[in-house]
């Protein structure tokens, strides 16, 4: 027996008897997945079969489920998990490992490609012509790319999408962005997985990929969630940095992305919750069964119209030597301020201090790898911080630490949005880009706009500022104006807005767009 053989039947065993422990109300803990070894020096391209269960009925599909980003084939055969509920039901399933079992993420065609003959492989094995596939997150889109992009669409009759970023996420784009790119970068989290799901990456995916015939050859469900785990929970963050509904990592909005999708559920749960069975296995398990296809019109390229966000939120980040300084202004009237100062270091201390000079200490948690966190800042130590009814002026927030780097979200409750409005997600290169911010009926100070520092995502690098971009302000609402990088690849608008209410109370907003630079074959390269 081979090391990773023998790994696999011991964390089987581990699963099995915590199952056992805590048993699913009336439900009994399926057996152990058997292991397919099709890859002996590593486990991207394993996958496993699992048992057969004793009122199993050809009359039911075969599912094989799809993990998503950062994550392994036991997302499903856990406690409360997919495999013992499908077993439980009498289905006949499968699972694979993808390249982010191996450590670094896989993008959509690293992944996809893999999962094409895996799917195929599983239908073989059962005999079967066609199966289904139930997909978390990323995995959703992992999966399309197989079908789509790898001829796979031939082996699958219905699609399941469980939170899937199908118009990216926004925590991908700040991974990048010149705030938290340098804790990423330190959390390890900046890899082709993440790169691939950034909002602009995707909408150039949507863009090669929603108007080509194979999507008809299966049915797609979507389902979102709207929950997190509670007031400065790991998902807290997401919910405070994603505009609009979301799950603490993917917005609804994107999870309802797919053009020619079907809507099947949304629940107020977060995007770890989502996958337990006991919250979601009955609104998925009745939609194997519709596996007719419907032909559904394709919406226009999203990527070429103009995108409309509102921004709330205060954003602050970068390298940590010794004490680091920042200041930002907040107008009266706001409801609350909440603040989640993160850190890779449990050592680094964050102290918030109001324009009076009172001082706010954090109330830290411990480093998490919690499966309801957000896996792009997974591993980070976070600071909370929570101000009823701040008093207005400059609040400054002190860092000290060293060999550390912090991203702080701060989000305003109950006081001033900027509604930012952008020509397009993707462009050819030398194109002309446009972006303006409407501050409604309050002023822009002309004095405290800095310009806007334009990044490039990259992986394994600290972020560095490729060049500015200057704004023009009329009335209450600024406009930029540049030409996009001739270099094709992904990149970040990073910039603070000051306004100033009816008060005479300056303000502080934060704003990061992301956008694409592709070639004349419409590629980014990475």
């Amino acid at each position: 027996m081979n090391q990773k053989k023998a790994l696999s039947r011991l964390l089987a065993a581990v699963t099995l008897s915590t199952a056992l422990v805590y048993p699913q109300a009336a439900s009994a803990a399926a057996p152990p997945p058997a292991l397919h070894d099709d890859n002996p020096s590593g486990h991207f391209g394993d996958w496993y079969t699992g048992a057969v269960p004793p009122n199993a009925s050809k009359d039911k599909p075969v599912i094989l489920f799809v993990q998503g980003l950062h994550s392994t084939y036991t997302t499903w055969y856990t406690t409360d998990g997919f495999y013992d509920a499908a077993y439980n039901a009498g289905y006949r399933t499968a699972f694979v490992q993808l390249k982010d079992a191996d450590g670094t993420g896989g993008n959509m065609w690293t992944n996809g490609a893999k999962l094409a003959e895996v799917i195929k492989k599983v239908a073989d094995y059962y005999g079967v012509s066609k199966i289904n596939i139930i997909a978390h997150s990323k995995g959703g889109i992992d999966t399309q790319t197989a079908l789509v992009h790898y001829g796979a669409h031939q082996y699958v009759n219905v699609v399941h999408q469980i939170a899937t970023p199908n118009k990216g996420s926004e925590l991908a784009d700040l991974a990048y962005s010149n705030w938290a790119g340098w804790l990423a970068d330190i959390l390890g989290k900046k890899d082709d997985a993440v790169y691939s799901l950034q909002t602009s990456y995707m909408a150039n995916f949507r863009s090669q990929t929603d108007n080509r015939t194979e999507i008809r050859s299966t049915k797609t469900y979507m389902a979102a969630g709207t929950g997190d785990d509670g007031m400065f929970s790991p998902t807290w963050f997401g919910h405070a940095a994603i505009p609009g509904e979301d799950d603490g990592a993917v917005s609804v909005e994107s999870a309802f992305g797919l053009p020619y999708g079907i809507k099947s559920f949304t629940k107020d749960i977060s995007h770890g919750q989502i996958v337990k069975a006991s919250n979601t296995w009955n609104l998925v398990e009745p939609k194997l069964q519709k596996a007719s296809i419907r032909a559904n019109k394709v919406s226009e390229d999203k990527s070429k119209s103009s995108t409309l966000e509102e921004s709330s939120v205060i954003l602050r980040g970068g390298e940590v030597e010794d004490t680091v300084s920042e200041t930002f202004f907040l107008e009266s009237g706001i409801d609350q301020f909440n603040l989640d100062t993160m850190t890779s270091s449990e050592d680094t201390v964050v102290t918030l201090i109001s324009p009076s000079g009172k001082k706010y200490e954090a109330d830290r948690s411990e480093k998490s790898e919690s499966e309801d966190e957000s896996e792009i800042f997974k591993g980070a130590v976070h600071n909370f911080i929570e101000v009823e009814e701040p008093e207005a002026g400059e609040w400054t927030l002190e860092v000290e630490g060293s060999d550390d780097a912090f991203f702080m979200v701060g989000s305003v409750k109950g006081g001033e949005e900027a509604k930012v409005k952008a020509s397009k997600k993707v462009f050819k290169k030398g194109d002309k880009a446009k972006i303006s911010v409407d501050m409604g009926k309050n002023e822009i100070d002309q004095s405290l706009l800095e310009k806007a520092n334009l990044t490039r995502s990259l992986n394994g690098e600290k972020a560095s500022v490729l060049d500015e971009v200057k704004f023009a302000i009329k009335e209450d609402e600024l406009t930029g104006n540049f030409t996009v990088p001739t270099k094709p690849g992904v990149y970040n608008l990073s910039f603070d807005i000051t306004g100033i209410n009816e008060d005479g109370e300056p303000f502080t907003r934060s704003i990061n767009y992301n956008f694409a630079v592709t070639d004349r074959d419409g590629e980014i390269e990475e």
